[in-house]
């Protein structure tokens, strides 16, 4: 408990800038804009979503419950149309979501039994998955869902059923069914990131911001009460590339190399000695260098690689003296010392005592 109370607390103070998240959303308005200008009619700019993407710092142990974070302003309108997968009997429950709680946008109620038998294939999935804007479904049957429906629902339309507790004693579930249209899902899923949708691109800027700050203030609190540390916040849409909002510093043992400063401290000793610093501002291109395990070298790993270069490239002899010790000696010796070349004057001596 008290390491979940500390990562919360962590996850407490990050602030995203309004000025970032309005520039993100502006940004991702115009690319889906541009890219809808161009593309078939049939694939309007409404049919894109757009998420906030959660970054975690660690992979959770375990898969979260689903919750639902009310909007201001919701993702389906008025002429959207849910559908309700309810328990068997059928019967029963139509009764008492379209007859005795109704509620606006809810037009049809379908058991599981006749969901099983009625629509088999890929082809019937689709087809059921086109009918409607939303799915909902009872709490109590939700882990059956993903067997029945299968990709088609989870993966190509991404029209997971939402759970909504109802219960056994006919109590009025209007309640819960319009927090579920009107609001959008936050699940913890084993992986290192969460994507929860906030918005259409057919929205305007305003709603989009509205609907994007309450996701992310929810989204805090419920990954800190889980223990989960928050990495980095992104937003992104339909097939578009994720802009970035905020990101947390990466730890680091110490304090990061200040290189600018570390080079000025250096070549003012150096220059001293030498007269000159052989380094100019120009080369620095940074006060940081990350490595790619996303650490900040310390300035004992520059100079233990630069220590490190210098002995390799000193020369030095296998018997263990260096190439400068033996530079007198090897100017001493001569062509006619050689062996070989003796070999060969003695060779023509004697050819030509024979000849």
């Amino acid at each position: 408990m008290a390491e979940a109370a500390s990562d919360a607390a962590v996850n407490s103070d990050v602030k995203v800038k309004k000025s970032a998240l309005e520039k993100a959303i502006r940004a991702i308005l115009q690319v889906v804009a541009k890219k809808s200008s161009n593309a078939n009619p049939l694939f309007a700019e409404a049919a894109e979503t757009i998420y906030i993407q959660l970054a975690l710092a660690k992979i959770p142990e375990k898969p979260g419950k689903t919750t639902m974070i009310p909007l201001p302003h919701p993702l389906y309108g008025e002429k959207a149309e849910a559908c309700f997968i309810s328990k068997t009997p059928q019967k029963k429950y139509k009764e008492l979501l379209l007859q005795k709680h109704p509620v606006p946008g809810l037009t049809k109620v379908i058991g599981v039994e006749k969901l099983r038998k009625k629509y088999k294939d890929l082809a019937q999935k689709r087809t059921l998955a086109d009918a409607f804007d939303l799915f909902l479904c009872d709490k109590r049957v939700i882990e059956m869902m993903p067997q029945i429906l299968g990709n088609v629902f989870y993966k190509h339309k991404l029209k997971a059923p939402v759970p909504v507790p109802l219960r056994e004693n006919g109590e009025d579930p209007s309640k819960e069914i319009r927090k579920a249209i009107g609001g959008t899902k936050f699940r913890v899923v084993q992986g290192r990131s969460v994507g929860v949708r906030f918005g259409r691109c057919s929205m305007a800027e305003e709603e989009l911001f509205a609907n994007a700050k309450a996701v992310i203030s929810a989204s805090i609190k419920l990954l800190g009460s889980r223990g989960l540390l928050l990495q980095a916040i992104t937003i992104q849409a339909t097939n578009t590339i994720a802009l970035p909002i905020w990101r947390r510093t990466a730890p680091g043992e110490g304090a990061p190399v200040n290189l600018k400063k570390w080079r000025e401290q250096n070549a003012s000793s150096a220059a001293s000695d030498t007269g000159a610093s052989g380094i100019s501002d120009s080369e620095i291109t940074g006060s940081e260098i990350i490595s790619d395990a996303g650490e900040t070298l310390s300035t004992r790993d520059s100079m233990s690689e630069v220590e490190t270069a210098g002995d390799t490239m000193s020369e030095v002899d296998p018997s263990g003296e260096s190439l400068s010790e033996m530079g007198s000696e090897a100017e001493v010796v001569t062509k006619e010392d050689l062996p070989l070349v003796q070999g060969l004057k003695k060779k023509k001596r004697k050819r030509m005592a024979t000849a």
